[in-house]
């Protein structure tokens, strides 16, 4: 009975090492694609169903959307020249019921937690905090029964890409 050990030289060394390469990939795609970050995973349905012009609290709307159905007016507003890529009555990432949009702007994670955070003193929720999840921020406010969360990701330099929704506590 030999004991071998393995050497730097080793083909056994060289597999386990190309081996643990193709894990950590494999789990990098999958990290990836569950987060939305990378461009093959990113969701370009436009399944809103307006092209008109909303006003908002916080500057114009454009784009290929409009609010989901009993969006509450107390709602925080959207940032300036945000494009509603989706609105519903489920959030499509966690399927919480409730009043649920996600737009694309530009600007960066730090300016949109301060308008956010400013949207929820001026329109009475109080602010209950912010966690880091898979590379997002996510913001959380409570106001009477009910919970708005938002969700805030850049999916490249300057781009963001927002979920909001509001729900029963």
């Amino acid at each position: 009975m030999s004991n071998r050990n393995m050497s730097f030289g080793s083909k056994h060394m060289w597999y386990s090492i190309g081996g643990a390469v193709v894990v950590a990939l494999l789990a990098w795609v999958i990290i990836s694609a569950s987060t939305g970050v990378a461009p093959w995973a990113l969701n370009t349905d436009q399944q809103a169903t307006s092209t008109d012009t909303t006003k908002t609290g916080g500057g114009t709307t454009t784009g290929a959307g409009k609010y989901p159905a009993g969006w509450p007016a107390d709602a925080p507003a959207l940032q300036s020249g945000a494009k509603i890529t989706y609105s519903g009555a489920m959030d499509p990432k966690t399927d919480v019921v409730g009043p649920t949009l996600v737009y694309t702007g530009s600007g960066t994670v730090a300016t949109a937690v301060k308008f956010f955070t400013s949207q929820f003193t001026a329109k009475g929720w109080t602010f209950r905090g912010q966690g880091n999840v898979q590379g997002s921020v996510q913001l959380a406010a409570t106001k009477d029964t009910r919970r708005v969360t938002v969700t805030i990701l850049e999916t490249r330099p300057g781009v963001l890409n927002v979920t909001m929704g509001i729900s029963k506590q």
